[in-house]
């Protein structure tokens, strides 16, 4: 048996034993016709093409929740097992992550760090075009509140923040439980100041934010999108900032991601971001952390190695 890794670089010593003991691993970017197993890193989108190429492959392993980089449905035309992070949570609870992440972009955005780091670079030690706002009091609004917006209402309990949530899966008995009171979507965006996306990719949420509902929001809330790009509607973000509908956003995710970075050629977000100082965006970072990389590593072959046992 041969296990592709698409991504070398500080793969986890303890699941490469795992995969090792299965067969022959190759590090290789590009599909390969004798590969049993594909382990794969977000950046690659495993298609029809991708597939045609692999003609033995009987396994994909993703060491990630969201699917929308992977044909689902040519997978299983072909019989090929997905084995992922999806619907795991009590693996999952243990890897915060992303939601640590969207705390960092929050924080990055109400209290200008980035644009008042550049500030100093260039030798400025003004205070007072970098003021911003402090989160205590504040209200943050959870769209999706699964695994990681229940962590996300913990955290803001620790800002004195007050949490809401609008996910249509979950009870408002639920959402109590974890310290958010449930609300419906158009109420939330009235009023959070700050918007945080936690919702999974499906293909009934595409597009789920569209300029109506920035136009509810506060002119000076803030959105942090570390879920999926393809959440808000094209075209409606860059509306909401150009005409001040709101007071700014942070991403960690955007619309068609490419790991050769051809989605951000002339991409209106991340222009409006180089001549403004109200937009962060950042590489998709959010599960990028060593602890969690290696931890996601390793259980994805520990699955695999079980459905080869079984």
């Amino acid at each position: 048996m041969i296990i592709q890794i698409t991504e070398p670089i500080d793969y986890s010593p303890k699941a490469l034993a795992i995969y090792r003991s299965l067969g022959r691993v190759v590090f290789d970017s590009k599909p390969r016709r004798d590969a049993d197993v594909l382990a794969i890193g977000l950046k690659y989108r495993i298609d029809k093409k991708w597939l045609d190429a692999m003609p033995k492959l009987k396994v994909v392993g993703w060491q990630g929740t969201g699917l929308n980089h992977i044909d689902v449905k040519e997978l299983k035309k072909r019989g090929v097992k997905l084995i992922s992070l999806r619907g795991r949570k009590d693996f999952l609870k243990n890897i915060p992550s992303t939601a640590e992440e969207t705390i960092a972009l929050i924080l990055a955005l109400v209290r200008n760090i980035p644009w008042a780091f550049d500030a100093t670079k260039k030798g400025s030690w003004d205070r007072v075009p970098w003021r911003g706002s402090q989160l205590y009091q504040k209200t943050l609004g959870l769209i999706g509140f699964g695994r990681l917006g229940r962590i996300m209402a913990r955290y803001a309990r620790a800002f004195g923040m007050n949490a809401i949530a609008y996910d249509p899966f979950v009870s408002e008995s639920m959402m109590k439980r974890f310290g958010a009171a449930k609300t419906d979507l158009d109420k939330l965006l009235k009023k959070s100041d700050i918007v945080s996306l936690h919702a999974l990719l499906t293909e009934g949420n595409h597009g789920l934010l569209r300029e109506r509902h920035f136009r509810l929001m506060k002119p000076t809330a803030v959105l942090v999108n570390t879920a999926r790009g393809e959440l808000i509607a094209k075209g409606a973000l860059e509306k909401a900032l150009k005409n001040k509908w709101i007071g700014g956003a942070a991403l960690d995710v955007l619309w068609d991601e490419r790991s050769d970075g051809s989605h951000l050629k002339n991409n209106v977000l991340l222009e409006y971001a180089k001549k403004n100082n109200n937009l962060i965006i950042v590489p998709h970072i959010g599960g990028a952390t060593f602890e969690a990389m290696a931890a996601t590593q390793d259980y994805i072959a520990e699955l695999i190695k079980k459905y080869f046992k079984k």
